[in-house]
């Protein structure tokens, strides 16, 4: 067999760091930062615990990554939504259906993101950071598409900073309230049509919260 090439090694470089993210990512969703382990990360991504440390050197390096990747994530698909064509209202409103369906689909995702804001200062002990630098930087795009909503007149008039942030805080909290239903109900035995419709008819309503901060009156 002949040896792999760079090109080979690079790929399945990332192909193991992916590995280790996405298994991260469902460790923290149930642990946090603190009680998390490198061990439990490994397992969950059937690596040996030695080879996660290859890839990431300590606990602190893995979860910090982790935040980056996933914060990086989100920005460049919010910016890739707003920055399409069409009306800025129905841009609001699969936007909302979308970041919501998440909630039931990949809950781990969700809650991956309803943690961190508690835990980010563990990330970064070693060096400044804000943030709410990044979250300013997260909200230009939806600040932005309720400018042009503004003078498309598919968004109320107002200042359009304030509106972006309460749409996304909207947003965030019917998230918040999806994940702890969808649990609530799994607790409680309830039947899988049950949940599916009850989570159906308060996704909806969440959307339809979220957008009326941005609709016209």
């Amino acid at each position: 067999m002949s040896p792999r090439t760079k090109e080979q090694n690079e790929e399945i470089r990332k192909q193991r760091s992916q590995e280790i993210l996405q298994a991260a990512i469902h460790v923290y969703a149930e642990k946090g930062y603190v009680a998390a382990e490198i061990g439990e990360v490994a397992e969950r991504a059937g690596l040996a615990r030695g080879l996660v440390y290859h890839y990431f050197k300590s606990k602190q390096n893995l979860f910090r990554e982790l935040y980056e990747y996933m914060m990086d994530k989100t920005q460049r698909f919010t910016k890739s939504h707003f920055e399409q064509d069409g009306s800025s209202l129905e841009l609001f409103s699969q936007y909302a259906r979308m970041v919501c369906k998440q909630v039931l689909e990949e809950p781990e995702v969700s809650r991956f993101y309803m943690r961190v804001s508690m835990d980010v200062h563990y990330f970064y002990t070693d060096e400044p950071f804000s943030p709410f630098e990044w979250m300013k930087s997260f909200l230009q795009p939806i600040t932005h598409a309720v400018e042009q909503g503004i003078i498309q007149k598919t968004i109320r008039q107002g200042n359009a900073s304030l509106m972006a942030m309460q749409f996304w805080g909207a947003v965030s909290q019917g998230m918040n309230y999806l994940d702890k239903l969808q649990q609530d109900l799994f607790a409680q035995g309830a039947l899988e049509l049950t949940m599916k419709e009850q989570l159906e008819i308060l996704l909806e309503q969440v959307i339809e919260s979220a957008v009326a901060i941005v609709k016209p009156q």
